[in-house]
């Protein structure tokens, strides 16, 4: 199932955020990167294309599973590695009891055969998962993606179901969220991460770890508030960077409930060495409509300087670790700009506007358009350009 939900376009405020613009950088280089001297600062930083799966891990999902995605990253020269998508509930067992067995066989098997140089694992850890129809009762869904002592434990607060707690429908009602807005709620995902952390943070392999796309987050009731989701984001996110000091953290933050505050998150990640990534890009051809582009997400308009955002140009000093999802690919989504995009145009898109250092591709096949072959043929011509380190980062640790 695709994993988003596209939330209604709303008027851009005009509310100007001065706080942090002044740590945009325009630095460009197009191949330069950084390596930081002190080692133990460094974030390790390796810029390029990666396969990203179009399936998510439940508690239930063996790792053979991915064998044939591991398999075309391994025998794929320009390729750099391999994002693996995760529900909260296959990594959480029960309240503190976490099993990393299946994140562990991958990476056994991401390197079999030995390619030079070695690639790279992006963790995609979720605490959302998209519904098919608004409302949709979730049955066994919710907790193929929330641990069940979440939503069974009154401690986590109510939810829309009877019976269940510490979830809301989010992302226009086309989700299921952990009601992260909630403290107790975030408290346990700082835990998963520092337990994450602990484990992967040391491993030269992992280069990331990519937290929830931020619209799906955006409830629609349970003592939802923007201002408070904000908050708690912010809170998880500098938990995520002391749990991973030498690995990339990334969010997804497109759409979070209004504007400024996804610009004000934005800021917050500019300034605390966190990427910014989301689930879709559009083809160039979208954001060459108008100019500045308007066909970006709220989070790409502020990392592009977009006019009424509150930000200055960050590209150069916030890292850009970008998805590809499904919609922009088939174009089952996007049709009134466009949709479906080419590889190429997409990668354009990336590249001219955003200047993102990672490029994380669905691996499409046993589709009618862009099955893999198709971006692979442009991923073997097109090499990423942008892979300096970024200047809001201490440093960037090549090896």
């Amino acid at each position: 199932m695709s994993r988003r939900a596209r939330v209604g376009r709303f008027t851009v405020s005009a509310v100007i955020l001065a706080v942090g613009c002044l740590l945009a950088s325009t630095t460009s280089s197009a191949t330069a990167t950084a390596t930081a001297t002190a080692a133990g600062s460094a974030v390790k930083w390796h810029p390029g294309h990666y396969i990203t799966s179009d399936w998510w891990h439940n508690a239930g999902t063996p790792a053979s599973m991915a064998s044939s995605e591991l398999q075309v990253v391994n025998t794929s020269p320009n390729l750099r590695g391999w994002k693996g998508n995760y529900y909260w509930a296959a990594l959480e067992t029960g309240k503190g009891v976490y099993d990393f067995s299946v994140i562990d066989a991958e990476l056994a098997r991401l390197n079999q055969g030995n390619p030079v140089p070695r690639k790279k694992l992006i963790i995609g850890l979720s605490s959302s998962g998209f519904l098919r129809t608004h409302d949709q009762d979730p049955g066994g869904f919710l907790n193929a993606v929330l641990p069940s002592y979440l939503t069974t434990d009154t401690t986590y607060g109510s939810a829309p179901k009877a019976g269940t707690n510490g979830w809301w429908y989010g992302g226009s009602g086309f989700a299921i969220t952990a009601a992260v807005w909630r403290q107790a709620v975030t408290d346990r995902v700082i835990a998963l991460l520092q337990a994450l952390g602990a484990r992967y943070n040391s491993n030269p392999d992992v280069e990331g770890v990519v937290l929830t796309e931020t619209a799906s987050q955006v409830g629609e009731g349970g003592g939802y508030n923007d201002n408070t989701l904000l908050s708690q984001l912010e809170r998880t996110l500098t938990a995520a960077t002391a749990a991973f000091p030498n690995t990339n953290v990334v969010i997804e933050n497109n759409f979070l409930g209004n504007q400024p505050n996804t610009s004000a998150l934005v800021l917050f990640q500019n300034s605390h060495r966190v990427a910014e990534s989301g689930p879709d890009l559009l083809g160039k051809t979208a954001a060459d409509k108008t100019s500045p582009p308007k066909e970006l997400t709220w989070g790409q308009q502020c990392v592009t300087g977009y006019p009424g955002t509150g930000c200055a140009n960050l590209t150069g000093s916030i890292a850009v670790i970008q998805n590809v999802d499904e919609p922009e690919l088939l174009g089952t989504q996007f049709q009134g700009a466009g949709a479906p995009f080419t590889p190429l145009d997409i990668y354009h898109n990336g590249e001219d506007y955003l200047h993102a250092s990672h490029l994380m591709w669905t691996y499409l096949v046993g589709r009618p358009t862009n099955n893999w072959p198709t971006i692979a043929a442009m991923v073997d011509t097109h090499p990423i350009r942008y892979t300096a380190c970024p200047t809001s980062y201490p440093g960037c640790d090549t090896r």
